[in-house]
């Protein structure tokens, strides 16, 4: 009876993590979209600003690497990872958009960037999966957790199983 209790609260446990994965799939996508757009607006200011002077992007970058000035020529390197990571984002936040329901889920930990990731965790709120995606990853949970569930009650009831007698067959 113990055993049963134990193995239904692992799975309601598990059903309720995993049912959470396309939610924070989906804050995470909102997350990122917001990191993109606002790695655009300064590599828009950045153009404008080049064009201002007469110079492209490619130009403006050189003039702050052949800059004597340290802090100038650092900012140089600073805009070429903001070019890079715009790149690295945009692409994929195309991909996760791009993919359906289910694949978009399980293809996170390929798109996956820490940064976003943790600032996604930081603020997730659980909600209900309505989602046939919500629903599958809550069945998944609740197999998954009665199955760890069922194996932990078993190995930490078993010093305490009673153990049957043996009964010897003579040969005759």
């Amino acid at each position: 009876m113990i055993k049963r209790i134990v193995c239904v609260a692992g799975a309601l446990l598990g059903a309720v993590a995993l049912s959470q994965t396309p939610e924070y799939t989906q804050q995470y996508t909102q997350r990122l979209a917001g990191a993109v757009d606002e790695l655009t607006t300064i590599i828009t200011r950045f153009d404008e600003d080049a064009a201002r002077f007469g110079l492209s992007r490619e130009e403006g970058l050189e003039r702050y690497q052949a800059s004597p000035d340290d802090f100038l020529a650092g900012r140089g390197l600073s805009m070429q990872a903001v070019f890079a990571r715009h790149e690295a984002l945009a692409a994929q936040l195309a991909d996760l958009r791009a993919a359906g329901g289910m694949t978009k889920i399980l293809s996170l930990t390929q798109y996956f960037d820490s940064d976003v990731g943790a600032a996604a965790l930081e603020d997730f709120r659980p909600a209900v999966p309505v989602t046939l995606e919500g629903l599958a990853f809550a069945l998944v949970g609740w197999v998954m957790g009665y199955a760890l569930a069922w194996g932990g009650a078993t190995t930490a009831a078993a010093p305490f199983r009673r153990r049957r007698p043996r009964v010897r067959v003579s040969r005759r």
